[in-house]
């Protein structure tokens, strides 16, 4: 979909405004009136559909914040059975009720909204029982406030982003809609078939009275299939009574509590070690410099080691000073700028933090609430070993050798008595481990795997305790590795036998599901 990020919005290919429009046509039948909503008519994609359809009297209200795109959109529509409203759907009043509400709403998130904005999503949610937790994003007010508008059989159609499906905030959401609707079907995809760069979509159908009643989950491979009505909608009542995520409906009962089983019998992340998030500069490309920087602007009795991202530790469990050394040589961003609020500070430091000040640095949130801007808070001690929230192929926990710090795209890891390090990164690298990360985790466009702080300490550990030498050994292998999946097939009998007594059998089926799952991730 084409998008104007200050806005929200992001347009809907005309392929799937006429998919879209046609299934909800057609669950009215033999239905000659009608009256239609569409909340957001951007450049008016939904319009265009609605009007090849003659054999149904539609009685259309329009809604736009942009006058430009309302008047762009109106001309769309030929017929005198149209209202065209240049308002906020948030501030839109009507004692009409309507047979089906239909679009693509905005999507941006609260901080972006405007206090008017806010004040409206959390009385329009709290109107419903919900919680201020679940105003994320203006999506989600539009949704709650479109239920509101539909007459008692009527019809529900959105274009979401897949946060619906996956993350938190959104679980409440997706109870109030099973408590709304008789019918739910939820159309996820293989690709992104849309123009939004890194937005995951879905598309939503949700029916007041249904005689196939509960929730329907389908995935389309193509676009062609999609066009041709080449789908099987499924309903899964296992994974909507549980905690799984809703994105991963593609798996089968007897899988989901295959699973559960096994996670049931283990301890968790939580339970081995303490995590905290790494450390906040609030604009890391300031604050973490490279070799050349810190020696142009003398800053290096101002500098700790530090770990910028994830892409920087590829290929090891263990990370050192030589590795370190390596990003040094390599020009990577390495060098964090340490100031204390008693700093003398020098002609060189002076033109450096003047650089930050020409691009308004001071002005960020963060710096701002600071006593000075450039004195980073909550700077600690080295952790012992890092898990980066965010990964590709597969997450990554480290053991950390050197004297390096992180920034917050890692958690900080260390271990609770009675347990070893060694022994704990080892057991990570297990296929089931693996493979709730993917299911427990949330994913976005372009297959980027991320666990939130809560997500990675309610994550099992199959744990197994192992000398140094096998650690030894371990390392070296882990170096040397084709992909994770070689170190996968040696460590999982190691592992998993010997914590759970699962055969190899099991340990295929395992192996079979994560696959699925990093697949869909992936769009493999």
């Amino acid at each position: 979909m084409t998008n104007k990020k200050n806005t929200g919005s992001y347009y809907t290919p005309s392929y799937l405004a006429e998919f879209i429009s046609k299934r909800v046509l057609s669950y009215f039948g033999n239905r000659t009136r009608m009256s239609i909503l569409e909340p957001s008519v951007g450049d008016g994609a939904f319009i265009s559909e609605l009007e090849k359809e003659k054999n149904i009297n539609i009685s259309l209200t329009a809604l736009d914040i942009n006058k430009i795109e309302l008047k762009t959109a109106s001309v769309k529509w030929s017929r005198k059975t149209a209202t065209f409203i240049e308002t906020d759907f948030l501030e839109f009043s009507s004692s009409k009720k309507y047979s089906a509400v239909i679009g693509n709403p905005p999507y941006v998130k609260k901080n972006i909204l405007t206090s008017k904005q806010i004040a409206l999503s959390k009385e329009i949610h709290s109107n419903e029982n919900l919680t201020e937790a679940s105003v994320k994003n203006i999506w989600t007010t539009f949704l709650v406030k479109a239920n509101t508008m539909l007459v008692k059989n009527g019809v529900l159609a959105f274009v979401l982003p897949s946060e619906l499906l996956q993350v938190k905030f959104a679980e409440e959401i997706r109870e109030y809609l099973k408590a709304q609707f008789e019918r739910i079907e939820i159309f996820t995809f293989n690709d992104l078939m849309f123009e939004c760069k890194g937005q995951d979509t879905i598309v939503l159908f949700a029916f007041k009275k249904a005689d196939d009643k509960g929730e329907f989950f389908t995935n389309i491979t193509s676009k062609e299939a999609l066009i041709n009505n080449r789908f099987i909608l499924k309903n899964n009542e296992l994974l909507v009574s549980s905690n799984v995520k809703w994105t991963h409906h593609f798996l089968t009962s007897d899988e989901l509590t295959f699973i559960d089983n096994l996670k049931n019998e283990l301890k968790t992340v939580n339970d081995y070690s303490i995590s905290k998030p790494g450390i906040v500069t609030a604009a890391n490309k300031f604050f973490i410099i490279d070799k050349e920087t810190e020696k142009q602007y003398n800053l290096s009795r101002f500098t700790k080691p530090i770990i910028q991202k994830g892409q920087f530790v590829n290929g090891s469990v263990v990370f050192n000073n030589e590795d370190l050394k390596k990003l040094e040589d390599n020009k990577k961003p390495s060098k964090l700028l340490q100031l204390n609020d008693d700093v003398k500070i020098s002609k060189k430091l002076r033109e450096y933090l003047q650089l930050g000040e020409l691009e308004e640095i001071p002005e960020r949130y963060k710096c701002k609430i600071r006593n000075n801007w450039y004195v980073i808070p909550n700077i600690s001690e080295k952790p012992d070993a890092f898990f980066f929230k965010r990964s590709h192929l597969y997450p990554k926990l480290l053991k950390n050798n050197s004297n390096a710090l992180v920034t917050d795209s890692a958690y900080k890891v260390g271990m609770r008595n009675d347990y070893d390090l060694n022994s704990f990164v080892y057991s990570f690298y297990n296929t089931l481990t693996l493979l709730l990360s993917e299911l427990d985790g949330r994913y976005y466009g372009g297959g980027v795997l991320e666990l939130i702080p809560s997500e990675f300490k309610k994550l099992p550990i199959p744990y197994v305790k192992i000398n140094s030498m096998d650690f030894d050994n371990f390392t070296t292998s882990f170096k040397e590795k084709s992909s994770i999946e070689q170190i996968l097939t040696h460590n999982d009998f190691n592992i998993l036998n010997s914590t759970l007594g699962i055969n190899n059998e099991d340990i295929i089926k395992l192996t079979d599901i994560r696959n699925k799952l990093k697949k869909k991730r992936l769009r493999n």
